[in-house]
């Protein structure tokens, strides 16, 4: 009983050691993240040589590799596949939804199909964009210089921004405010629904970078809706249903505050805080994809 106590207490203390550890690792990590370090201390061990924190909102990345391959393999063929998968769904639901969806036209003003069109057209340019990385390698050219600065990463990178931070957004105002209760079918359902779990899903398995400032990029996206949807309304525009607005919390005829109270949350908070949320999590998982690769190489070298 004692023995078995023992090594039940040992097992714990071990448990609780790594725990700290982790924690303490990805404490550190996390601090030095705004700046696109990776959590580490400076070789000479003085913080005189940490630069102060310089923002950055500019799309230049030193690894194009990680816009190209996903956090746990180098192989990009799985990758590959999962990208042309992707790919293939959202376009096929692009063209399902207009030709049984009921909004015919009106899908064109609709927050939730400007949000899907860009999801979409991120699947596809990243797809390609994995199938001309393996072009690249299979003739040995230098990756890091052809793509370094290639205009259809950067296309990529905010294409990325924008359908990350846009899906959950939407998928979370249909459910809670626009959803008249007309039924949950298969258009709603991956219109309101999918999105958002690929783009969580995705996540996870991508190695793309994420900037905290790039949160810029959804605000942007929300003011540009929002003043289409004036725009919309002020030339006389009616939703699918004949009402002039396009969604009842943006009737600018009847309740112009309300509707602009609307947007500052969505643009000014919403947007932002769904970015951070997600860069919090695109940090977490590097630190796991680094801490696990670490772990890996303790226990080979102790099994040698």
């Amino acid at each position: 009983m004692f023995k078995v106590a023992a090594k039940f207490v040992h097992l714990t203390n071990g448990g609780v050691r790594v725990a700290r550890g982790a924690l303490g690792t990805y404490t550190r990590y996390a601090y030095y993240s705004l700046t696109d370090r990776k959590g580490r201390q400076p070789s000479e061990g003085s913080l005189k040589t940490i630069k102060p924190y310089e923002p950055k909102y500019n799309l230049e990345y030193d690894i194009p590799e990680d816009y190209l391959l996903s956090q746990w393999t180098s192989n990009p063929w799985p990758y590959f596949y999962y990208r042309i998968l992707m790919a293939c769904y959202f376009v096929f639901m692009v063209l399902y939804t207009a030709i049984v969806g009921t909004l015919k036209a009106k899908m064109l003003i609709m927050l939730t199909y400007w949000s899907f069109y860009l999801l979409t057209a991120c699947q596809i340019l990243r797809a390609a964009n994995v199938w001309h990385y393996i072009q690249l390698r299979n003739i040995n050219q230098d990756i890091h210089l052809k793509l370094k600065s290639s205009g259809r990463i950067k296309v990529q990178w905010v294409l990325y921004n924008l359908s990350t931070g846009s899906a959950p957004i939407v998928t979370f105002l249909f459910w809670t405010i626009a959803y008249d209760g007309s039924g949950v079918n298969f258009i709603n359902c991956s219109t309101h629904g999918a999105n958002a779990v690929a783009v969580f899903l995705d996540l996870w398995i991508t190695r793309m970078p994420m900037r905290m400032m790039h949160m810029i990029h959804s605000v942007i996206f929300g003011l540009i809706y929002s003043a289409f949807s004036v725009i919309y309304w002020y030339l006389g525009g009616t939703n699918q249903y004949g009402e002039p607005f396009i969604y009842k919390v943006l009737n600018y005829g009847e309740s112009p505050l309300k509707a602009l109270y609307y947007i500052v949350a969505i643009s000014f908070i919403v947007a932002p805080m769904m970015h951070s949320m997600f860069f919090l999590l695109y940090r977490l998982r590097v630190f796991l994809h680094r801490f696990l690769k670490v772990m890996d190489k303790r226990h080979k070298v102790e099994t040698d």
